[in-house]
């Protein structure tokens, strides 16, 4: 196995067009594979359809190769020639091989597309005036599928088998709970609310106390003359 390159993605979904070109390019090919009167045999095409179409085996090889890591990257070749190429991609990003293909499909006689060392063949076909057809991008897209489904055995078969065990574990002794600890989120507000009402008490009791002191008046001393003790009784003794 040669590893022409890494690519930076290593998943793509199984089957990925990789280019505006190349899906362009596929959807010509079935407007010509539609519009053509051929007789298409000995083509693995899919069962319920007639015709060899891109857009029937695309989505036929994703549901297949639903679970498989690996990959077929579908990418233009060339533009000019109206050629595709189609890669096989392990799960790690490497190709593992490269074809090149043209989608559109070849028409002919019988002995033209099928050809024949068989007289004997040669000669019974040669009054077959049908017109066969022969879809070669098929073909690739077989041997591509073929070599990711061997990739994909492979590495189920280096994976080592994962052995569940069925056995229970030993049951842990449950801890005592110590009342320092709370787990009631609830609870836990509401011994906070309690710890900052007892510490913030006595500074709310002083607060009182100023603000009681704010209010109320001083008491301020009289002002007024006292007489003398002995004028005082004298005064007494007159009245």
């Amino acid at each position: 196995m040669k590893i022409q390159n890494n690519n930076s993605h290593t998943h793509f979904g199984q089957l990925y067009v990789t280019s505006k070109e190349a899906q362009k390019l596929l959807k010509k090919a079935d407007r010509a594979i539609k519009a053509s009167n051929a007789n298409f045999i000995n083509t693995n095409i899919p069962e319920g359809h007639k015709r060899p179409l891109w857009s029937v085996l695309s989505d036929v090889i994703g549901k297949r190769q639903k679970e498989n890591p690996n990959n077929i990257l579908v990418d233009i070749a060339s533009k000019t020639k109206k050629l595709i190429s189609i890669k096989t991609v392990d799960r790690q990003g490497f190709t593992i091989s490269k074809y090149e293909v043209n989608p559109f499909p070849n028409a002919g006689s019988h002995n033209e597309i099928f050809p024949t060392d068989d007289l004997y063949q040669r000669y019974y076909h040669s009054f077959d005036q049908k017109v066969y057809g022969k879809s070669e991008l098929y073909d690739v897209m077989d041997r591509a599928e073929y070599e990711v489904d061997q990739l994909y055995q492979k590495q189920l078969s280096e994976t080592p088998d994962i052995q569940i065990s069925i056995r229970e574990l030993p049951k842990q002794k449950s801890e005592k709970k110590s009342p320092l600890i709370i787990l009631n989120p609830k609870r836990v507000e509401k011994s906070r609310k309690k710890i900052i009402a007892h510490t913030q008490r006595p500074f709310e009791n002083l607060r009182k106390l100023i603000d009681l002191s704010d209010k109320t008046e001083k008491l301020k001393p009289k002002n007024k003359e006292k007489m003398p003790r002995k004028i005082k009784k004298e005064l007494n003794k007159m009245i």
